[in-house]
């Protein structure tokens, strides 16, 4: 069964609604290996819309409703798609721009047909636009297998059933929230799909629809702690992913609100979860579980940013993407996918991030880690949220500052943020400068942009 906010929509209702989107898909030209931009907001509209396109054998390529014009341009003249399924306050604008593309307002179809364009290879499934931290953003090539293997591979490790219901406001058009959708269908499970993520509606749809299973960023659940104690007695798990989440959050959140808090780690280029926690997964807690059925993983301590155990993790096997679209050589080069982010897997098979290649602080010839410093800093009492990054420094190269959302009352000052950290990190790790902000910046799916942290002012060490 699938719940959004439009209604509740039993089997038989989703499969009548997939079988009429099959009907205008074909009606409309699109065939096996069309590429067909689906930019709407999370809906019973969304989902029947990628499973049509999937029974096609068409290519997805899955927008944020959100998203601005001249974002969903990018990926029109990059995909190729000649089809769009776009809000209707869009629509004309883009129809001006694009006279030789079909736009379906709202998802609903017109009588008109495609003009004929250049097709995606059948074995891809979607194309997954990544958010662009350098440059504008790429098309990722996901194949039909790696999708399945990747809602597979979610559901066997949170062990769903039948009897679960999965509750989430992740965008459906991001990889994380495609992936739980799809680890719901293969289990059997019901899907509860809000539109946006609203703390109070949040509580009360997980009451009302007795969920088992959440799905989300730390930033949703930091803000549900936030709010007066709401515990939720039906749960069973709650799944954590797209930035480390850490102990103190998993542990508080386990005493307060009850399931077990599990971290998973992956990336547009797998198409699901690298690796994943399970329930009961003996010390779990500050780690993202281990590699979950079907991927190779390893950590490249050898390489430019090998350290003591830590490095950079690479992943291989049929998850990994074949390549991004246009691109003359595929990602991998020796079969394993540098994935860009750093960390460690201990003997026991258990992965801990610690940061990314580009966001590492060099400071004085050491490498800082900015998730490690973060996980310390948001133990003080007076930390509502924190981000941490560096910033140059004519000696040191770079100094570490942490960025601040303070609880209500709080004054924050970096010597007071120093004299904690020192006796739980080395000298050069501890932030010399710290910048106080009302909330972090982040995208659609409450992932850090901590490229777009504000400037500070000035610069000064702790005194």
């Amino acid at each position: 069964m699938l719940v959004t906010d439009s209604g509740h929509h039993d089997s038989e209702v989703v499969g009548q609604l997939i079988d009429d989107a099959v009907a205008e898909f074909t009606a409309a030209g699109v065939g096996p290996g069309t590429a067909v931009v689906l930019c709407l907001p999370n809906d019973v509209r969304w989902v029947a819309a990628y499973l049509a396109l999937a029974r096609i054998g068409a290519v997805s390529v899955p927008l944020n409703a959100g998203s601005a014009i001249n974002e969903i341009a990018h990926v029109l003249e990059d995909s190729g798609a000649r089809l769009v399924l776009v809000p209707a306050s869009m629509a004309a604008v883009l129809a001006d721009r694009f006279p030789d593309r079909l736009f379906w307002p709202d998802g609903m179809a017109t009588e008109a047909r495609m003009s004929p364009g250049p097709d995606c290879p059948d074995e891809v499934a979607t194309i997954a636009y990544t958010s662009g931290t350098t440059g504008r953003p790429r098309g990722v090539l996901q194949t039909r297998r790696a999708v399945t293997l990747g809602g597979r591979g979610m559901a066997e490790r949170l062990r769903l059933t039948t009897g679960d219901v999965v509750l989430t406001a992740l965008p459906l058009a991001h990889s994380y929230g495609t992936n739980v959708l799809n680890a719901a269908l293969v289990s059997g499970a019901t899907v509860v799909v809000l539109p946006r993520f609203d703390e109070a509606h949040f509580v009360d749809t997980a009451h009302r629809c007795g969920a088992t299973v959440l799905a989300g960023v730390p930033t949703m659940y930091r803000r549900l702690l936030a709010r007066p104690a709401a515990s939720m007695p039906s749960l069973r798990c709650v799944v954590s992913a797209g930035q480390s989440a850490g102990a103190d959050l998993a542990l508080e959140w386990e005493r307060s609100m009850g399931g077990a808090f599990v971290e998973g780690w992956g990336m547009t280029e797998l198409a699901g979860f690298a690796t994943l926690a399970a329930p009961d997964l003996p010390g779990r807690h500050g780690s993202v579980g281990t590699a979950v059925p079907g991927v190779r993983l390893r950590a490249d301590t050898d390489g430019p940013f090998g350290d003591a155990g830590t490095g950079e993790l690479c992943v291989a096997g049929p998850m990994v993407t074949p390549g991004h679209l246009g691109a003359a050589d595929p990602v991998t080069g020796d079969g394993w996918l540098r994935t860009g982010d750093l960390g460690s897997i201990g003997a026991d098979g258990l992965v801990r991030i610690v940061g990314r290649t580009k966001e590492i602080v060099l400071s004085g010839g050491f490498s800082v880690y900015p998730a490690e410093v973060e996980r310390v800093v948001a133990r003080h009492p007076d930390v509502a949220d924190v981000a941490v990054a560096g910033l140059p420094d004519p000696v040191r190269g770079e100094i570490t500052c942490a960025w601040i959302v303070p609880r209500a009352g709080a004054r924050l000052t970096v010597a007071r943020i120093a004299e904690f950290c020192r006796p739980h990190l080395a000298g050069y790790k501890v932030p010399r400068q710290i910048v106080v902000v009302p909330e972090l910046p982040l995208s659609s799916t409450g992932k850090l942009l901590r490229r777009e942290l504000p400037a500070p002012r000035a610069v000064g060490a702790p005194t």
